[in-house]
């Protein structure tokens, strides 16, 4: 009798991994930084300034030529990271803010990263008087690389890229 349960019970256990089927996502085949079109942005952390950079980036993305769309299954690549807010001390001067992201395909390989920090110094008095909102120029300037990597990734593939 006591075989007759264990047997049992090793035929459920055999059974129940091959019923549940595997997520994939059948869309997001980039195997290179040059043939990422459409990203999926995760959380870039739990603060306020983290949700607030990651709505920011998505719209740089989309000013840089890529669609970023609202589910992972939908993109060839997903782009996650941290944002890192140290506020000014007590005699002022801007926050230092730092931002650490991996571009990766589907499958969890990493197709591009970054890590952008330290104070914001514009020399450009013109540029630096609209300049207010270091969050902001943070997701500009992650955008801004991103695509000028991918251009060059485009480049050393023999594609010939606009503008």
């Amino acid at each position: 009798m006591r075989t007759v349960k264990i047997t049992a019970l090793l035929l459920v256990l055999w059974l129940v991994p091959c019923s549940v089927p595997a997520k994939t996502y059948p869309q997001a085949r980039a195997t290179a930084l040059h043939l990422v079109q459409t990203i999926y942005v995760e959380g870039m952390g739990t603060s306020d300034e983290a949700a607030r950079f990651r709505l920011l980036l998505e719209d740089q993305l989309s000013g840089k030529g890529f669609a970023v769309v609202d589910k992972p299954e939908k993109a060839d690549a997903i782009l996650g990271g941290a944002l890192s807010v140290a506020r000014s001390g007590i005699y002022g001067g801007p926050a230092d803010i730092s931002v650490t992201a991996r571009l990766s395909s589907a499958d969890g390989r990493r197709l591009w990263s970054a890590n952008i920090g330290g104070q914001i110094t514009i020399l450009n008095p013109i540029t630096s008087l609209k300049f207010n909102e270091p969050v902001e120029y943070r997701a500009k300037e992650l955008a801004k690389k991103l695509r000028s990597d991918w251009e060059k990734s485009a480049r050393a593939a023999g594609v010939k890229v606009r503008g």
